[in-house]
């Protein structure tokens, strides 16, 4: 196919079949060519998809172990026998496909196209134990691989050993008959260097002569018989190999029709994962499906081209655009263009992802392409002709659906001549249903594609400062060839350009005009839209910046509040127990000393209740007139209490210890004055304490029935607090009878309070079973 080979299809088979673990699917990836029908086209995507997204989220098993054994399995099924390499491959081929299968089963549901490739694939235990337990990695058959081999090979080393230990001791006791004290090997006998001169002296077999004749390699006689014993070891050794490995052979026999089928499964299988792992390495896009034949592309790349450098193109054809014709500078990326569409459509229908960063694609029912010099001296053709044949070919066999890509269409003739033959194969293409994107320098075809219907122009764009191309495409409007700037920057002299430009027609020189200016309008216009785009991108960025920070506000109002909770129920807390402790000192003492104490207690713990869930910020104490910090000792006043204390330790954080009488409190640092003399000064104004008002009415019964555990555990924490700072006797907690959850918690507070004497079922005129009694002292 021509197109294959003028778009560079099989560059792309090379970098895939790279990507590939087994020689079956680098075989298969150098043999791919593009699908056209739409359903095969689809079916593939959704492989190589599904094939990306596993290898996304896990690492499969690696396929390295698993060799193209099949040429091997056909010979041993004629009764052939294998090798110990192929046995050993056969055995490693089983284990991957065991790890293969095991890996895929739990993810069957979402890899349903590979699950039903490694489905089937054999597992053969047996044989797989079998081949481990008999060949390594090298092709050595083991010796464990039989009972008989193990002993063989035993008596072969007991054998070497004694003749080892008996030659040396030759080179022990003849070492001035030796040329040197060691012994060697000739032809797998064991034997010792001697002088010629000595020849006779050590009796024994001569099987070697050194080069100059000096050296006899002379076999002892007393080692004679026991090398003879190790060759036959060693000669009933190899014939149990042999036995071994056509054994072998015949076990892999029976199995190896389904060892084929597994060999040839898993090739299928790191086939589709070579194709993600080259989705992978382009960047590439998963294509969104559309109806149609038409290509769609948003930032796409020559795949051979290094990304780093290629500029991002922007094309649509086949849909509102079924003809494109581009026009624009020689090295202005026209070429480039057109083959990044045409391999484009390739690589999708093959079933690859491509680079670009977004894609919409209907399969394409042929793939046509001239590009390039199609001259050829040995067939006699002209570049003109060259193309004619191509285009040709491609009308003949034209089918509705297909992608045609002409470059420079027309060229190499007559330029009147040409411009009409394009104009008449550009339009009986589209007439046939075609989709073509081609390239021209033709003004005529310029003209025609603004006017014919089903055409749109295209332009590669032209810096005309730097009279450079930037090699982006522009959609919707012609592009002036600029032959004459391109050349001037050449070095072809100004004042030939000069003379050129004055053979141009005054129409010919106000439509270059005008293209150039057209050029620079839409080079100005998409200049300002991509400010307008930086801009409301910034201004998406400072959104979301400002929705993080008022996140961030909110998430510190509410670590703020969580604070300020947990603060105000340590205070809490701290005034219930110096409540109780001091109902506790009235209980075991009545006389009027005590009760006035118990008054002046009362008094400070109310003036903290006035405090506790005021401000919370962090201050560093100091004096009136700026005088030193205060410490650990000095006299404080706490504003609220009304009474002078004695700071027990140096203010640090935002509360600290001060001893008030016999009282010790918590008191903000923030509500301390430094005192100076003895005696207490004016009570501040107070409000009335909440904790004290609450005591002063508790309940002595409260209902838990249909609250959730934690709700009703914290309520029963405040009743029974409530409950001891008014002094009552005995509470009645109804929480139901159900399935006795809210009972058995209420029991375990109880019995962990320090409140509570002894606790019991309600009688059956109390409530029974769904109340507990608790009494209190």
């Amino acid at each position: 196919m021509h197109a294959l080979q003028v778009l560079e299809y099989d560059a792309i088979r090379e970098r895939l079949a790279a990507k590939a673990e087994t020689e079956m699917a680098a075989r298969r990836a150098s043999e791919m060519l593009p699908a056209f029908e739409e359903r095969v086209v689809w079916e593939r995507l959704e492989e190589t998809s599904e094939a990306t997204k596993l290898l996304e989220a896990t690492h499969p098993p690696s396929l390295y172990g698993v060799h193209d054994l099949r040429p091997a399995l056909n010979r041993c099924r004629k009764g052939g026998d294998l090798g110990a390499v192929e046995i050993y491959r056969c055995g490693e081929a089983l284990r991957c496909f065991r790890e293969l299968r095991s890996y895929l089963k739990p993810r069957k549901e979402t890899s349903a196209r590979l699950w039903a490739r490694a489905e089937n694939l054999p597992e053969l235990p047996h044989l797989g134990r079998k081949i481990a337990q008999s060949v390594d990695s090298d092709g050595q058959v083991l010796d464990g691989a039989s009972p008989r081999l193990g002993d063989l090979r035993r008596k072969m080393r007991t054998a070497a050993s004694r003749i080892v230990e008996r030659i040396q001791s030759y080179v022990s006791r003849h070492r001035d008959l030796l040329s040197d004290p060691i012994y060697t090997m000739r032809d797998g006998r064991y034997v010792i260097p001697v002088k010629s001169e000595n020849r006779g002296k050590i009796p024994g077999l001569v099987h070697d002569t050194s080069g100059s004749g000096q050296t006899l390699f002379v076999e002892p006689e007393a080692v004679v018989q026991l090398g003879n014993a190790l060759r036959e070891a060693e000669a009933a050794e190899r014939d149990e190999v042999r036995r071994i490995l056509a054994e072998l052979s015949k076990e892999v026999a029976v199995a190896a029709l389904e060892l084929e089928g597994g060999v040839a499964a898993v090739g299928e299988i790191d086939f589709l994962f070579a194709r993600a792992r080259l989705g992978f390495d382009l960047r590439g896009a998963v294509p969104d499906r559309g109806d149609g034949c038409f290509l769609e592309i948003e930032g796409g790349r020559h795949p051979l081209l290094d990304p780093a450098i290629a500029v991002p193109l922007e094309i649509a054809i086949g849909r509102t655009r079924p003809c494109v014709l581009i026009t624009g500078p020689n090295t202005g990326g026209k070429t480039v263009s057109i083959k990044t569409v045409g391999l484009f459509a390739l690589m999708l229908q093959s079933g690859l992802f491509v680079p670009a960063r977004h894609v919409r694609f209907g399969p394409f029912t042929q793939v046509w392409a001239d590009i390039g010099d199609e001259q050829s001296l040995t067939q006699s053709l002209s570049t003109f002709s060259g193309h004619i044949r191509n285009i040709a070919a491609a009308i003949k066999e034209l089918k509705p659906g297909a992608l045609v890509l002409l470059d420079e269409i027309g060229a190499g003739t007559d330029p009147a001549e040409g411009a009409a033959l394009a104009k008449a194969i550009l339009t009986h293409l589209r007439d046939g249903g075609a989709r073509v994107l081609a390239s021209t320098h033709y003004g005529e075809l310029k003209a025609f594609a603004y006017d014919a219907e089903g055409f749109a122009n295209a332009a590669m764009e032209f810096d005309l400062k730097t009279l450079q191309p930037t090699y982006r495409l522009l959609m919707g409007s012609p592009g002036a060839s600029h032959a004459l700037k391109i050349a001037e920057r050449y070095g072809i002299p100004k004042e030939l350009v000069e003379h050129a430009k004055s053979g141009l027609s005054t129409d010919e020189r106000a439509v270059t005009r005008m293209l150039e200016e057209l050029e620079l309008a839409q080079r100005q216009a998409r200049k300002a839209q991509g400010e307008a785009d930086r801009l409301a991108a910034r201004l998406k960025d400072l959104e979301r910046d400002v929705e993080s920070k008022l996140e961030e506000a909110r998430e510190a109002k509410r670590r703020a509040s969580e604070v300020a909770k947990q603060t105000v129920e340590n205070h809490l807390r701290d005034m219930r127990l110096e409540a109780t402790r001091i109902f506790d000192s009235l209980k075991s003492s009545a006389d009027g000393k005590a009760l006035q104490k118990a008054r002046e207690d009362f008094k400070a713990l109310q003036g903290l209740g006035q405090h506790v869930v005021e401000e919370f910020e962090e201050r560093t104490p100091a004096r009136a007139g700026g005088a030193k910090p205060l410490e650990k000792g000095d006299r404080v006043m706490v504003e609220g209490y009304g009474k002078v204390g004695v700071l027990l330790e140096n203010p640090e954080g935002r509360t600290t210890q001060v001893q008030i009488g016999s009282l010790k409190v918590n008191a903000p640092v923030s509500k301390l004055r430094a005192v100076e003399g003895p005696g207490p000064v004016a009570e501040s104004p107070r409000r009335p304490n909440a904790g004290l008002a609450r005591a002063m009415g508790a309940s002595t019964e409260i209902s838990l029935r249909g609250m959730r555990a934690e709700d009703a555990m914290e309520l029963l924490q405040r009743f029974l607090d409530d409950a001891v700072l008014g002094h009552l006797d005995r509470v009645r907690i109804v929480h139901g009878k159900g399935e006795g959850i809210l009972r058995n918690l209420t029991r375990e507070t109880l019995r962990k309070h320090p409140s509570v004497r002894s606790y019991r079922d309600g009688e059956p005129t109390e409530g029974g079973h769904g109340v507990t009694v608790a009494t209190l002292g």
